[in-house]
Parts: structure tokens; sequence; C-alpha cells
């Protein structure tokens, strides 16, 4: 018989693991619907591959919140505007 694992099956604890998560938030994203998982009775299982993709949903680049804005076209102001004066 195949272990859970070998078919591509990961319990509570191992896909908590596999993120590096409390098992009581993975629960909870159980209960909310927001991790796709099969509940088999009493056991939640998790195939490993649609949960991996799930949770590559959350990667960031470490550019910070500000990265895409830095990245857009240069504001262009036209030499007739004039600043007002200071002081």
């Amino acid at each position: 018989m195949m272990s859970d694992q070998a078919m591509g099956w990961l319990t509570i604890d191992e896909a908590a693991a596999l993120i590096r998560v409390p098992k009581s938030w993975l629960y909870e994203r159980t209960r909310t619907n927001t991790v796709p998982h099969v509940k088999l009775g009493k056991y939640l299982r998790f195939d490993q591959q649609e949960f991996l993709t799930w949770a590559r949903q959350f990667r960031r680049d470490g550019r910070g919140r500000g990265s895409q804005a830095r990245h857009t076209a240069p504001v262009v102001r036209s030499s007739r505007a004039k600043r007002p004066a200071l002081g």
C-alpha cells in the first residue's frame, strides 16, 4: 500500500511544515475554504502540487510596496508650467 505522501497527499502536519506555518493558521484557512484541501471524514489532506501552487501566489519580489509605481513612465512637466515663487 502506498503512503499518502507517495501519492502526493499531505497531512495537516506535513502541509504546515512544508510552508512553515502553525497548524492553527492552516486549520483556519481550511475552515474559511481559502486553501485547496480535501476532507475525508475527520481527515484533512492536501494535494502537494495544488497546495504548492496555491502557496506560490503569495510570493513577493522583495522590492517593497512601491516597486510597481517606480516602474511606470516618468511624469513629464510642460516647460511652460510656472512654479509658484517661494518666499
